[in-house]
């Protein structure tokens, strides 16, 4: 795939449509080619990926003519979740051996840590079946012929310097609409919305700072803050809800023990929430 100059300020917006959908493609083409590898952190690169593109068409969606981008978003969206599940057991695991201590009963952790590991062993498997299989080849070919000719609308034809504030302004907007309701009691739910679009701000962003520089630039690094912060709470709360269903789980078989042990690692990372929610709006609402 060639590499397409960046647009200017004066370019068509349309320009920047196929420069990001190609710079999308490359990148999930080079993830897809670190599960074939077996490199590290490979699964979590083809889901980053497909969340980039999926946020470059949402926020380019006011240019697209035609119902293709939704099918795109659908396709993306479910090669991502196929990649879900073996993100989220990866995490759980490593953040279950940060937060046991001498307090835990060894026996249980090393009980605990290898149902993790077998899952995410399972998880992974199926994960690389699907980024490696033909559906996902058929996606990137997809995105590629896409890239160099995506279907516009007559606003495409608009130069960036008017265009692309409007849209990033509508992705800041949405984000601090949300993020201005939290508070340390709002639900978990809540905060994992703000976290996504935080994302979406810095994609934005991101996307933009080749035309609109470092204003775009400096939006991306604030949200990218917000995104660190509102991703270790999500994964606390990720972590509390596994071990929940786990604790449910030994009841049904008998093993009050290993339910306290499990019990007792679920309120650390329920209790992990609180600082990193006051830290989130300490930093949000600095003058």
């Amino acid at each position: 795939m060639g590499v397409a100059s960046a647009p200017v300020a004066g370019d068509a917006v349309g320009a920047l449509v196929g420069a990001a959908l190609a710079k999308g493609a490359r990148r999930l083409e080079k993830a897809v080619g670190m599960v074939e590898n077996g490199e590290d952190d490979a699964i979590h690169q083809v889901r980053v990926s497909c969340r980039r593109l999926r946020s470059d068409l949402k926020l380019f969606r006011k240019l697209l003519a035609g119902d293709w981008a939704t099918d795109l978003r659908a396709d993306l969206a479910a090669l991502a979740q196929a990649c879900g599940e073996a993100r989220d057991l990866e995490v759980i695991a490593e953040l279950v051996r940060e937060s046991a201590s001498s307090e835990d009963n060894q026996e249980h952790v090393d009980t605990i840590l290898t149902t993790l590991t077998l899952g995410l062993e399972r998880a992974a498997a199926r994960s690389a079946e699907v980024v490696l299989g033909e559906s996902t080849q058929a996606l990137l070919t997809t995105i590629e012929a896409v890239a160099a000719g995506p279907d516009l609308n007559a606003k495409a034809a608009k130069p960036c310097s008017e265009v692309l504030p409007q849209l990033l302004r509508s992705a800041t907007v949405k984000f601090t609409q949300e993020a201005d309701k939290l508070k340390p009691w709002t639900s978990d739910d809540d905060w994992h919305e703000v976290r996504l679009l935080a994302k979406r701000v810095r994609y934005a962003a991101d996307t933009s700072a080749s035309v609109l520089g470092d204003e775009a630039r400096a939006t991306a690094a604030h949200a990218a803050t917000y995104q660190e912060l509102l991703g270790q709470h999500q994964d606390h709360c990720a972590a509390a809800d596994a071990l929940t269903a786990m604790a449910v789980d030994a009841a049904a078989q008998d093993d009050p023990e290993l339910s306290f042990t499990l019990g007792r690692l679920t309120e650390r990372h329920r209790a992990a929430r609180k600082p990193l929610r006051e830290q989130f709006l300490s930093l949000y609402h600095r003058p």
